[in-house]
């Protein structure tokens, strides 16, 4: 039977508007497919939030204070006393280390220094022996600059009341980013043992005084302890099982001038 050239061109025709069909049903397909896997990647990767920790540690026992009996020494300098900023349940680890200041005063420790290689030391061994602090000394930049102890990092659970860890005033509150991609605050505290001598604590969220304020040791509520992006890696965390969140200190020592303002 003979096909005439007007049935071949139709026949055509349907050919080349069914196969464009085919590729946009494939095409509409595809793209669905890839919205759905950008969505699930969108969820499942790990994103700019905390390590997660366990119920019982984020919720410490004791409120915004510190009781007599827990109050902790940390470390002294110059014969003043630094007390654990954080409760003990929700401390992970403790670590001296170097900084990129040449005007720090260092830390004198207070406790027995684990070995480098104790990766998440338990709560009670942080603890043993007669309540003193076992801690870990860390490498850093400054190394040649600063001390080996003129930065102390507190490990403890994000959210945590930061309590004071010595008596004087607020003489700054400072909010600067880490590596320009990390908002963070710094309370600075003047000392009232020794107002040349300033203490800077960092890495403090929610701040809950202000410039100006007295805070007394172990009782003042400076904020909560500041909960980093997973992405951002912290020295401490070789020694937790959690990100490596902590609150750090760092003693100044101020110029004639400034301590008397």
């Amino acid at each position: 039977m003979h096909t005439s050239p007007a049935n071949q061109r139709r026949r055509g025709q349907a050919r080349r508007r069914n196969q464009i069909r085919r590729r946009r049903v494939v095409a509409l397909v595809v793209l669905v497919t890839l919205i759905l896997v950008a969505i699930w990647v969108a969820y499942a990767m790990p994103g700019q939030t905390p390590a997660q920790v366990p119920q019982s540690a984020a919720q410490p026992t004791i409120g915004s204070t510190v009781r007599p009996d827990q109050a902790v020494v940390v470390a002294r300098v110059e014969g003043t006393d630094i007390l654990l900023p954080v409760a003990q349940q929700v401390t992970t680890a403790v670590a001296f280390h170097p900084v990129d200041n040449s005007g720090t005063v260092a830390f004198s420790p207070v406790g027995d220094r684990l070995g480098g290689g104790s990766l998440g030391q338990k709560l009670a061994d942080i603890f043993a022996g007669g309540g003193g602090i076992k801690y870990y000394l860390m490498a850093g930049a400054g190394g040649e600059s600063s001390p080996s102890t003129a930065g102390l990092d507190i490990g403890a659970v994000p959210g945590s009341p930061v309590i004071s860890p010595v008596d004087g005033k607020v003489a700054a509150i400072k909010k600067y980013s880490i590596l320009g991609r990390y908002n963070d605050v710094e309370i600075d505290i003047r000392l009232a043992d020794d107002p040349s001598l300033l203490l800077l604590v960092t890495h403090i969220a929610k701040p809950k005084v202000q410039i100006g304020d007295v805070v007394q040791r172990g009782t003042t509520t400076l904020g909560s302890v500041r909960g980093f992006p997973s992405a951002l890696d912290q020295a401490l965390s070789q020694y937790t099982s959690d990100n490596g969140d902590h609150v750090q200190l760092v003693m100044l020592r101020m110029t004639t001038g400034l301590a008397g303002q």
